[in-house]
């Protein structure tokens, strides 16, 4: 591991329901202030730890520094090629039927993993996102 500190960028959705329908915000968090290694997609996490009292988040997501997409159904912290077809992250096929194999992470967080996509679960008193002005 090199000496260089290592930023994560969290992706926050406002969910389907709640004052962030909709909404997103993206932050960057140091490593050391919070350590995500070893935390699976659909795991939660308090707010607190991350800047935000009272919320909790869920985890939906994410890449690495390559840009391979997480996928749920890939188990442990691994990089594999995939068949995939029109369901799930990574491939969108331009005719029916068609399928392709392509790269993806695992549903596990790792030291190489940039971006992390989250969900509010329960709000807290502080405003997460801001309201767009308008014109």
């Amino acid at each position: 591991m090199s000496s260089e500190k290592r930023i994560f960028k969290l992706n926050i959705s406002g969910g389907n329901t709640g004052p962030g329908k909709g909404l997103t915000k993206l932050i960057e968090i140091d490593e050391k202030k919070f350590r995500f290694e070893g935390m699976k997609i659909g795991d939660t996490i308090k707010g607190g730890l991350v800047g935000f009292p009272n919320y909790e988040f869920k985890i939906t997501g994410g890449s690495d520094s390559s840009g391979f997409p997480m996928r749920r159904d890939v188990h442990g912290p691994v990089k594999k090629r995939i068949l995939v077809s029109k369901r799930g992250t990574g491939y969108k096929p331009k005719r029916k039927g068609q399928k392709r194999r392509k790269t993806v992470r695992g549903n596990e967080i790792t030291f190489d993993m940039t971006l992390i996509n989250l969900s509010v679960v329960k709000y807290g008193e502080t405003e997460l996102f801001k309201a767009k002005k308008e014109e």
